[in-house]
């Protein structure tokens, strides 16, 4: 179809699409307030919503993973609500085990689980099943991973992360949504591109880089090829550099890797002369069972990872905030 006839299709579809845009916006807005008025309340429980109004790469493991952190410094027992996106644990829900694999319950998951093992990680579809099944273990602190679509559950603090770097699918149709949240933090870089003020913006910053024994690593002024499976690629490719970046390859977020991945990944490292191959903690939840059983032939036994630590940045004063809205409800 030629360049011409395109436009003049999109020109008479514009009409058409309007009415349609404002059918949905209803059908959604209606839907919304429905489950809002009958939305099931906790009082027994302190549930902290982190939410996003795009699809994927905002930031809202790293802020999940952060508020574990702030919580267990301060001795709380929690309990993390995921869905285990596209995992076969996804629809009937469960407890995530150590023994558990990506395969099973989800990248995001295994990662918080390997970061929180002493701490509880529910994942399923169902968020009243996960939400009950840590209240049975008298677990009165819940961190609910993406519960923005979860309007039929009162939270008691909604944190939403919002970067304007990426399409809108959500604020796009229902600019309303913002105003619900607690606290709104908006993608620091993404509004210095946009010529915006960014004082209170949320950032990223690589902490460490470690090894597949989770040993820190210098890595020094050392030449790196990086890849990662992200929803925003582009941002931890822009955090990688600051080092020396030879290449980066990114992936479809959950990309699960195979042997032939690491192989190719390995063979543009020594093209280009790098040192090390680096990931992030998600992808590397991913690979570590490839590099422990190996591959025939056992070529990739000696393949020189490091997984990258990259730590949400959060403006001062907003995690002792979030702290103490529980302490002040007996929580903590």
């Amino acid at each position: 179809m030629q360049p011409g006839t395109d436009r003049a299709l999109s020109r008479l579809s514009r009409p058409l699409l309007g009415p349609l845009s404002l059918l949905y916006k209803a059908i959604a807005f209606a839907d919304l307030r429905r489950k809002e008025r009958s939305a099931r309340a906790f009082p027994g429980l302190f549930i902290i919503s982190v939410d996003s109004l795009s699809f994927g790469g905002a930031g809202k493991t790293p802020l999940v993973m952060a508020i574990g952190q702030a919580l267990q410094e301060r001795g709380a027992r929690f309990a993390v609500i995921s869905r285990g996106y596209r995992s076969r644990l996804e629809k009937s829900g469960g407890r995530v085990e150590a023994g558990h694999g990506c395969a099973e319950v989800g990248d995001e998951a295994m990662m918080l689980k390997a970061r929180f093992p002493e701490q509880e990680v529910f994942i399923g579809r169902d968020r009243l099943r996960s939400i009950a099944a840590a209240a049975a273990l008298n677990i009165r602190i819940l961190i609910l991973d993406d519960g923005f679509q979860s309007s039929h559950i009162r939270k008691d603090l909604s944190i939403l992360l919002v970067n304007p770097g990426h399409p809108y699918h959500y604020l796009r149709h229902f600019k309303f949504l913002s105003r619900r949240a607690d606290i709104v933090l908006r993608y620091r870089p993404a509004l210095r591109a946009r010529g915006e003020r960014c004082a209170a913006g949320y950032d990223f910053a690589i902490r460490a880089f470690l090894d597949a024994a989770g040993r820190p690593v210098d890595i020094g002024a050392a030449p790196l090829v990086a890849f990662s499976a992200l929803g925003d690629n582009e941002r931890f490719a822009g955090d990688m550099r600051r080092w020396r970046l030879a290449a980066f390859r990114g992936f479809a977020d959950h990309h699960a890797f195979t042997p032939e991945d690491l192989r190719a990944l390995e063979a543009l490292r020594r093209e280009k002369g790098a040192s090390w191959l680096v990931c992030t903690e998600k992808d590397f939840c991913k690979i570590r069972n490839i590099l422990a059983a190996g591959a025939p032939g056992g070529d990739l036994q000696d393949i020189p990872l490091l997984r990258a630590r990259n730590e949400i940045q959060l403006p001062d004063g907003t995690m002792a905030g979030i702290i103490e809205h529980a302490a002040k409800k007996g929580f903590i």
